[in-house]
């Protein structure tokens, strides 16, 4: 039996998605405020729009996208498949969730594998997406990427940022 990825931290749980978590997954994807900062999420964000995303995760890294479990409910979203991305519901946004999340699963990934680094992004107005990837220890790459934002149908400029290993250990 395939190994199922499963990380517990104080207050939540990161485990795979699955197909009886659309309702949870579409209704917090179809804010506007959540998916105008992603760049591969559409908004309208359809059953349909999640069935292809568990279908890519069926052929992506197990670490591709965990949900973000709280008292039994989905509140978000984490993974990293060729880098770290997350999303979170609005009504949880400003409780460090994220950086608890995310953090659980860099740490995991670092301990677990020989990965050398971690690469992620963000919007340059997206301010909270910033503060949690520096609160895990990323730097900026000097790196800008022309980006296409799918819920807003235009060119975005993504900051790339990275997490290496030594910077890693440093933290621990």
């Amino acid at each position: 039996m395939e190994n199922v990825i499963r990380i517990e931290t104080q207050r939540f749980v990161l485990r795979p998605l699955a197909a009886d978590d659309a309702d949870q997954v579409v209704s917090a994807l179809n804010d506007f405020e959540v998916a105008r900062w992603l760049t591969v999420v559409p908004h309208p964000y359809s059953y349909a729009d999640y069935e292809g995303f568990l279908d890519h995760l069926t052929r992506s890294s197990p670490y591709g996208g965990l949900a973000i479990e709280e008292t039994g409910k989905v509140i978000g979203v984490v993974g990293i498949d060729g880098s770290l991305g997350y999303w979170l519901g609005r009504d949880h946004h400003g409780r460090g969730v994220m950086k608890e999340a995310a953090g659980a699963l860099v740490d995991h990934l670092f301990k677990t594998s020989d990965v050398r680094e971690i690469t992620s992004g963000h919007f340059p107005e997206n301010d909270a997406s910033r503060a949690v990837l520096m609160s895990l220890g990323f730097r900026d790459t000097g790196e800008i990427e022309a980006q296409h934002c799918v819920s807003r149908d235009c060119p975005e400029t993504l900051i790339k940022m990275r997490l290496t290993r030594s910077d890693w250990e440093v933290s621990q």
